[in-house]
């Protein structure tokens, strides 16, 4: 299952304009780099990067970021943004599950909220893990099957055509053993963020970094956003596992 998201270019956006977007966002991306090295230097790819929003995140860390995305219409977004704000990187068009990149050419690929909306998961993982070095680091991110946050997405979906309509819905121990099924993959961590509901009433949102705090400790496998990392095994470590 592969999403035509053109339709939603230009209104993507709007929602990191909203005090919920906001806090949602700067909560994904601390999760983010909790799991992610330095990434001054390091040759990154995003896969699915939409309309640059963690792209442009991580080149303002020190990163040469190149962005892809199936949307023509997105990667438009994502160049003009990059403009204003005086950054260079470089966009591609492409599909997840055929990535139009060199083997082992990359430090770290990432996929943010990408994958939910892949219906060939473990093709796109082979993709992804074939563009990294050995050494490099992949970090995939996805909405968690239980969640506040998905549980709304699925009720909408009842009643009329979204998105998120056809999406299989992952947990975070699904999304580990992911990750763990690819032979070349190892040192598999995970974070989850965004504990508190999809509801922006004012009032409410003021009150949810306080509930991020006792979610995190309370209801430690219900995060909305959930991400898992991963390092590829070097030429050696391979053959020695083959060998055992």
């Amino acid at each position: 299952m592969t999403k035509n998201f053109d339709a939603y270019a230009q209104s993507y956006d709007s929602w990191y304009q909203t005090a919920l977007g906001r806090l949602a966002d700067r909560l994904e991306k601390e999760a983010c780099l909790s799991l992610l090295p330095d990434l001054g230097g390091q040759r990154v790819l995003e896969v699915g990067c939409g309309t640059g929003n963690f792209s442009l995140f991580m080149a303002g860390h020190g990163a040469g970021v190149v962005g892809l995305d199936r949307s023509r219409l997105m990667l438009a977004q994502a160049k003009s943004k990059a403009e204003d704000q005086g950054m260079s990187l470089n966009w591609i068009q492409g599909d997840l599950t055929r990535l139009p990149v060199a083997p082992e050419s990359f430090d770290g690929v990432v996929s943010i909220l990408a994958l939910d909306f892949v219906g060939s998961r473990h093709a796109a993982i082979r993709e992804m893990v074939q563009a990294l070095r050995p050494g490099g680091r992949l970090a995939v991110a996805m909405l968690n099957r239980r969640s506040w946050w998905t549980l709304q997405r699925q009720v909408k979906a009842w009643f009329k055509p979204t998105l998120w309509r056809q999406v299989d819905f992952l947990t975070a121990a699904e999304l580990a053993r992911l990750l763990q099924d690819h032979p070349d993959l190892q040192d598999i961590r995970s974070r989850q963020a965004v504990y508190f509901p999809p509801w922006p009433w004012p009032p409410l949102v003021r009150g949810y970094p306080r509930l991020e705090r006792w979610g995190s400790r309370l209801w430690p496998g219900y995060g909305a956003f959930m991400i898992a990392t991963a390092i590829k095994k070097s030429p050696s470590a391979r053959i020695a596992l083959r060998q055992a």
